[in-house]
């Protein structure tokens, strides 16, 4: 259970960190990295309160990442949809 404890932790700080380094750029390479480390918080949190916050984020963040990246191929992003529910 630490190590979870430790883990999660490291995400949010990790998480933090990006959102301001998004701030200062806006690039959507960090969007998409902040929405998958949002995924990742939510694929190992126990509680469905934080589980449904976190896929709310990754969801937004994915967005984000998609307002800001070079059209994708139709394709791709179909895949995306899917994955992210987006």
């Amino acid at each position: 259970m630490m190590q979870d404890d430790k883990k999660h932790e490291l995400l949010i700080s990790a998480i933090d960190y990006l959102k301001v380094q998004y701030a200062m750029g806006q690039s959507p390479c960090l969007a998409l990295v902040i929405s998958r480390h949002y995924r990742l918080l939510a694929e190992s949190s126990a509680e469905s309160s934080n589980k449904t916050n976190y896929v709310n984020q990754a969801s937004s963040w994915f967005g984000c990442y998609l307002k800001k990246a070079k059209p994708l191929a139709e394709a791709e992003m179909h895949i995306y949809s899917g994955v992210y529910g987006v």
